[in-house]
Parts: C-alpha cells; sequence; structure tokens
C-alpha cells in the first residue's frame, strides 16, 4: 500500500477510484518501490460436492454418517442423518447404533418392528444404559427395558447419540452404570413442506409414512410439524401379524441470543405378535421353525397357540426443552417431561382349574366363566382353557433443570436438579379362550373374576411408587489459550421407593426402600495441535434393582422380598485419544469396578418371556479397548471401521442353593463374564455421488457364554446388510424424489443373535462348600432372521 493514500474495496488507491467514478483522468502514477512479496502457502482442499436431498442427508459426514467429530472428554459415537436416512424406515434407534465400537445389538427381527431386541455395550445390558429422547428419560424404571420400537419414526431422528462409558452428569437417569443414549429429533423448518414414503418388503410389511411442516407461522415465530405412519408386517417365523401407529410432532420457538422452547411428542400403538424364546437343544432339533402354533389347541414344543402370546401396548412421550439467557453470563436450561404407557403381553395358553383361592374371602371358590365349556382332568376336576396376560400401567412425569454461569472467559459453573417420578402398576391375570380358541382379546381386558368381583391374579398384582432426586455441580474450566480443558462435577441422588404386594396373601404386604448416593466425576481433555486431542474421565455411577426384585410371586426371583438385591454401583476410568479431519479416528482405553452387578434376565414362563428380574452378580471387572475410524468423502466414498476387544470377569463366587437345601456357593470367581463378547468388530463403505448412493455393512460378534459358569455359550456370528438407492432431480412439485432398497443379513446367514434369558448353571454343578447345585435351567436365546428386503419410495414436497 502507498503510504498515506488509503485502498478502495478493491484495492485500488482511493483518489484514483474517486476520480475515475467523477469521469475525470487519473493522476500521472508515481514511481513505487516494490515491497519484496511474502511467501505464499497453497492450500488444496478436496472433496465430493453436498447432496441435496429430500430426507436431510448432506453427502459430507465422516464415515457416511456413522461417526462424527467429538470434543468432549469422553468416548461418543454419534449417527447422524446421512447413516439414518439409508436405513429401511421404520429401523429402531438400537439398530441404528449397533455398528459403533463395544456394541452388541441383537435382534429378532430384521426391521425393528418387534421388542424383543437385546442392547448390550462393553458387555453391559440394556438395563444398565439410560435412554433420552430430547433429553427426557424413557426406559421404564420398572425392568429398565428400553422398548425402542415405540421411539420416534426414522424419517423424524437427526441423529442418535452412544455414550459407551458414562451418562452426562445433568441427565436425569438412575440406572445408567453403563453409558447412555440420546435421541435427537429433527428441528421443524422455517418454509411449508413436508416429507413422504412408502416400503414395501419381505413378510407383506407395509408402511407409509408423511410429515407435514408448518413453516414459520405468520409472525408468532413458532414452526412446526406433524407426522404420522402406519405398518402392518408378518412375522418372518411362524405365524403371526402386528401393526404399528405412531404420531409424532414438534413445535419450536426461538428469539435472541439463546432463547428456545420447543414441545415434542411421540404417541405409538402396537399390537406386536412375540417370537418364541429357544434353547440350544431346541435350536439344534427344530431351527427357524421353532415358534408357537398356528392353531388354537395345538401343543408343540413351544407351547402355546400364537394368538395368546400377542402385545399390546400405548405410549405417549412429552417432552418441552426450554433454554434462556438470563444475562450475558447466565444462562438457564429446564426441561419438563411426562411418559405414559399402558398395556401388556400374552403369556400363553394356560390349563386352569374353575375352582381357586380368593384372597378376598380367604375360601375357594368358582370362577365365573363366560363360556360353558369345560375339560375335565384324570380326576375329574373342571378345567378351562385361558389365556395368561400380564398388564402394566406407567406414569412417569419429572423435571429437570440447570443454570450456566460464566465466571469469565475461562470459567464456567453449573448447578442442576432434576425431580422424578414413576407409578408402575403391574398384575397378571387370565380370561377364557372363546370356543375357537381365541383369546377375548388382546389387551388382557377380560380377567376372571370370582362371585364377589375380585379378579382372579395368575401369579403377580403390585404397586410400586418410585421417585427420585438428584442434585448435582460441575465447575469447567480452560487453560494454556483452551487447549487444556479440566471438568469437576459433583452429584447427589436420592431415591425412595414404596409399593404394596397385593397377590393373595403375599408377606410382607408393604415394600418400602431410601438410598441416598454421592456421584463424583473428573474429566479432561488437551489439544495437542488442530487435529489432535487426548482426553481422560473417571466417573462413579449406579442403578436400582427393577421393580419385580422387591415382591414374591414373580416368577424367578429367588432374591427375596423387601429390598435384599442391593443397588448395583460402578466405578468407571477412560483415557482416550482422538484425531478429526480428513479421516476421524479415535481409540479408548476403559476399565470398570462393579459392586452388586445388576443383571437383569428374562424368565420363561410356561414358554413364554416374561419381564426382567434383577441378579445379583456380585463384584465384577471389565477393562477392554475401542477403536473407531471414520474417512470424510472421499471420490464419493466413506468408510468405516470399529472395533472392541473386551476383558469381563467375575469377581465372587456367587450363591446357591444346594440339591440338599443347603446353601452354598458356585465357583465362579474368575470366569468370563456372560454376554460379554472378547472381540467385536463392524465395517462399512458408503456411497453418495448426489444421484446413486448405497451402504454395505458387515458386523461380527464374538463367543459370549450365556450362564456364570461358562458352560454353555452363544457362538460367535455376523451379518451382512446393504442399501442401493437413486435420487432424482426436482420434479413438478416433488423435491428430490428417490427410491432405495435395503437388503439385511444378505448372506442368509441361520444363528442365534442373542441372549434372552441367562442361567446361573446350566449343568449340575458342585459347590464350593462340596454340595451338588442342580441347573438353574437352560439359557434361551433369540433367533436372527433370515434374508429380508424392503423397497421405499420417498420424496419431499
Amino acid at each position: 500500500m502507498i503510504a498515506g493514500t488509503a485502498l478502495s474495496a478493491s484495492g485500488t488507491p482511493r483518489a484514483w477510484a474517486q476520480a475515475a467514478v467523477a469521469g475525470q483522468d487519473q493522476p500521472a502514477k508515481r514511481p513505487v518501490v516494490e515491497a519484496p512479496r511474502p511467501k505464499t502457502e497453497t492450500i488444496t482442499v478436496t472433496g465430493s460436492n453436498p447432496v441435496e436431498s429430500a430426507d436431510g442427508v448432506t453427502g459430507r459426514a465422516p464415515g457416511g454418517g456413522m461417526m462424527s467429530e467429538q470434543t468432549e472428554a469422553k468416548a461418543i459415537t454419534t449417527v447422524g442423518r446421512d447413516f439414518i436416512a439409508k436405513l429401511a424406515p421404520i429401523t429402531s434407534a438400537a439398530q441404528m447404533i449397533q455398528f459403533a465400537p463395544g456394541t452388541n445389538i441383537a435382534s429378532s427381527d430384521p426391521f425393528g418392528l418387534s421388542d424383543q431386541t437385546s442392547v448390550n455395550v462393553r458387555g453391559m445390558n440394556q438395563s444398565e444404559l439410560g435412554y433420552l429422547y430430547d433429553g427426557a428419560p424413557i426406559a421404564d424404571i420398572s425392568a429398565y427395558d428400553p422398548y425402542t420400537s415405540q421411539w420416534g419414526d426414522t424419517e423424524n431422528y437427526q441423529e442418535v447419540q452412544l455414550s459407551q462409558g458414562t451418562s452426562d452428569i445433568n441427565a436425569p437417569l438412575v440406572s445408567a452404570t453403563g453409558g447412555q443414549m440420546n435421541i435427537r429429533t429433527v428441528d421443524p423448518s422455517h418454509n411449508f413442506g413436508g416429507l413422504v414414503d412408502y416400503s414395501y418388503g419381505s413378510h407383506k410389511t407395509n408402511r407409509g409414512f408423511i410429515r407435514v411442516n408448518t413453516g414459520d407461522i405468520l409472525n408468532t415465530g413458532v414452526r412446526g410439524y406433524i407426522s404420522y405412519s402406519n405398518a402392518t408386517y408378518g412375522i418372518w417365523r411362524g405365524p403371526g401379524r402386528g401393526q404399528r401407529r405412531h404420531i409424532d410432532s414438534k413445535f419450536m420457538k426461538e428469539w435472541g441470543q439463546g432463547n428456545s422452547i420447543s414441545f415434542v411428542e411421540a404417541y405409538n400403538e402396537n399390537n406386536q405378535p412375540v417370537y418364541a424364546p429357544v434353547t440350544a437343544q431346541q435350536w439344534r432339533q427344530s431351527g427357524n421353525s421353532f415358534n408357537y402354533t398356528a392353531n388354537p389347541f395345538e401343543t408343540n414344543e413351544a407351547g402355546s397357540y400364537w394368538q395368546t402370546e400377542v402385545g399390546d401396548w400405548r405410549s405417549l412421550i412429552l417432552v418441552a426443552p426450554m433454554h434462556f439467557t438470563l444475562t450475558r453470563n447466565l444462562s438457564l436450561h429446564i426441561t419438563p417431561y411426562l411418559y405414559w404407557g399402558s398395556g401388556g403381553s400374552g403369556m400363553g395358553q394356560w390349563d386352569m382349574p374353575v375352582n381357586n383361592y380368593n384372597p378376598s374371602t380367604g375360601q375357594n371358590e368358582n370362577l365365573v366363566l363366560p363360556y360353558p365349556g369345560l375339560a375335565y382332568d384324570d380326576s375329574g376336576t373342571q378345567s378351562f382353557h385361558g389365556d395368561g396376560y400380564y398388564l402394566m400401567r406407567e406414569y412417569h412425569p419429572g423435571i429437570t433443570g440447570h443454570l450456566d454461569y460464566k465466571a469469565g472467559r475461562h470459567q464456567t459453573l453449573s448447578l442442576g436438579a432434576f425431580c422424578d417420578y414413576y407409578d408402575d402398576a403391574e398384575v397378571t391375570n387370565i380370561s377364557q379362550l372363546g370356543q375357537n380358541g381365541d383369546p377375548p382379546n388382546t389387551w388382557g381386558s377380560y380377567g376372571l373374576k370370582f362371585p364377589n368381583g375380585y379378579e382372579y391374579n395368575l401369579f403377580l398384582n403390585y404397586h410400586m411408587i418410585t421417585q427420585s432426586i438428584g442434585l448435582y455441580a460441575s465447575d469447567f474450566t480452560s487453560w494454556l489459550n483452551d487447549r487444556l480443558k479440566l471438568n469437576a462435577g459433583f452429584k447427589y441422588v436420592m431415591m425412595n421407593r414404596a409399593g404394596t404386594n397385593n397377590y393373595d396373601n403375599a408377606v410382607p404386604y408393604d415394600v418400602g426402600t431410601n438410598y441416598a448416593t454421592p456421584l463424583p466425576r473428573l474429566s479432561g481433555s488437551y489439544m495437542i495441535d488442530d487435529h489432535d486431542q487426548v482426553f481422560f474421565d473417571a466417573a462413579t455411577n449406579f442403578r436400582m434393582p427393577t421393580t419385580n426384585s422387591y415382591f414374591s410371586g414373580v416368577p424367578g426371583n429367588t432374591m427375596g422380598i423387601g429390598g435384599s438385591v442391593k443397588p448395583e454401583f460402578a466405578i468407571s476410568e477412560e483415557l482416550g485419544y482422538r484425531h478429526f479431519g480428513l479421516y476421524n479416528l479415535t481409540i479408548n482405553l476403559f476399565n470398570y469396578n462393579f459392586t452388586n452387578r445388576n443383571i437383569t434376565t428374562n424368565t420363561i414362563v410356561n414358554g413364554s418371556s416374561f419381564a426382567g428380574v434383577s441378579m445379583n452378580a456380585g463384584g465384577q471387572t471389565v477393562r477392554g479397548a475401542d477403536v473407531e475410524f471414520g474417512l470424510r468423502p472421499w471420490h464419493h466414498f466413506s468408510p468405516y471401521v470399529s472395533g472392541e476387544y473386551l476383558y469381563a470377569r467375575t469377581d465372587n463366587n456367587l450363591p446357591a442353593t444346594a440339591d440338599n437345601g443347603a446353601l452354598d456357593y458356585l465357583p465362579t470367581a474368575g470366569k468370563r463374564a456372560p454376554m460379554a463378547p472378547e472381540w467385536t468388530t463392524s465395517a462399512a463403505l458408503s456411497y453418495d455421488d448426489s444421484h446413486i448412493f448405497g451402504n454395505f455393512m458387515y458386523r461380527w460378534i464374538g463367543r459370549q457364554y450365556s450362564d456364570f459358569m461358562d458352560q454353555e455359550s452363544l457362538p460367535a456370528h455376523g451379518q451382512i446388510d446393504m442399501t442401493l438407492g437413486y435420487r432424482l432431480p426436482n420434479m413438478w412439485r416433488l423435491k428430490h424424489p428417490q427410491i432405495q432398497l435395503n437388503m439385511y443379513n444378505l448372506a442368509s446367514w441361520h444363528y442365534r443373535s442373542g441372549i434372552q434369558s441367562l442361567s446361573n448353571n446350566t449343568d449340575a454343578t458342585m459347590g464350593v462348600c462340596g454340595n451338588m447345585i442342580d441347573s438353574s435351567g437352560a439359557p434361551a436365546y433369540l433367533i436372527a432372521s433370515t434374508f429380508a428386503m424392503m423397497v421405499t419410495a420417498t420424496t419431499g414436497f
């Protein structure tokens, strides 16, 4: 620049520019001595053009959307729209994260329509994870089962995030000893429009979906969407058809700097046939043909007519995340929520005597039967064919909130609390099958009663209320020009459980217990340079036993009553390294120490799977290493690889009752823990050039034991899935229409996918004290679907 002469925006001396604009001759140029030019640096950036799509695909995410850039000081895997949109539209959230390191997701159907799914992360089963839907807890506190098929529709998921190590300090969770899964829904568009798709696939699966965006509503600043989907399907093995109806909506308003209010709703109604649990012997004998019968009063090895195994469930999720900037340095975040659920599941066909004990009168009395048809056993006792049903009602409101205060540029203080209320009522009844063999309905609404109106309970009738209050504080600081970040936090959780046991004249009638647990944590990270980070975290977490564990009458509950199963407590440490840029790489080393390890397992009753009961597995040590790699699009290709090595050992000998009635111990100390595969790995290759797109995915799960004595195991298994699709340009009012083909278990491998019911010892075992301990029963398994495919046509408007 010439000294004393200002430059115009174009770099021309301002006096020359003004003269030129006025039409004047430019002044004579004066000789200028040029300063030496600085050395220039050339940066070349290569990459794919962004994808324009109707379903939110960008074409820019690392690993095809299976891995996003993370900077938090803990292990996190986030699956985004680029991957979610390429899955079948009814895929469950659990199936979306099945390729993340350390995950072992076992499904019983190909498309995610069945809740017979097992979620396992780093050897910890689904009851040890926390589940959040836009910040609200959604797993029932009864058995901590997630029921992922009931959550939002796939098209409305922005991302699914899995924290393999620990939960967030501000999460209103009481079960997350093994981490958390968080679903974040898409935000409404500012423009009117929408999305519609239709799918048809194997087993006569039909599904339609439509979402309408309101756009900005007048001058209110409010925008939202409402969606509806309906799916009908047949189960892939055996007889039975099901249906899923779902409504999602989200409305939000944003204003100022960091202020927003959202309202999220998800209503679901399921009519869900059930797959029969299978033992190893039954699998060897019958394979994929093992399931319930197609005709009433017919018997087979599975034991029941399929109509008596159907479950129905209605649920409603309401969440209202609110964020307010109160001052320049102070912000407030509040999230009230509500989960409501009602329904249950069939428990198979029962041959029941008419005369039963009536607790309200203390006498044996005949049940009032709507149909006169009776049968007689060998002794001449009158009996009837009944349908057992497990009914459950949940009411789960709560609120969580925290204040963030920026105490200068390098420090943020947070102070928060949550209050959670959970009302759970569970009962099992029995209704009489009609003369055609069908139950009166699949909602368990016609339970038989005695003449005085008292309903007969098959083996369960309780009401439990759980109240939780959590207080937490954290201090976040940054040092060394924001390269070093430290976060110290403390959480204190207080819980109260009180309930009544109404089954017959069960003792005790009242059950009550209190817990108070301090949970400190510490984490930190350091940026080595702009692309490399190291991090660590150390945390404590705890988990309460399932509500079933407190009551007598529950099948498989040998732990006693009155809270004899103690809460699980875990101490975890992680050390990790990340690189982000053209490729993303994460390596984690982790270690857990458990006290009173609570493992929730289903109980098989009359050929049906009953809700989970906590088993106290004593102490346990878990450690291992994760690796995850994802490449940003390179010539439209994006590879992804993940893997885990896991060391999991039981630290104690477990108590057991010997054949002679004496207390003894199974020699389980040092055994490999059940449901903990030593090796898991996944690989995927994504392609998207804006028109042609697809995924090729493979995952492999190593052998895992299904009892605590390591006497029976689930063999190693793998599966190949594939997606192919084509995107068209805009046509008329249709925005980016596309067609997509999803294929599952491409090789049609036949295998058991997961463990549904654990056993203490599959074979008779000599106890530590020298007594013989009989087998506690054979473990039960889920069976993976054979090859299935689904084609989907999608368009925006």
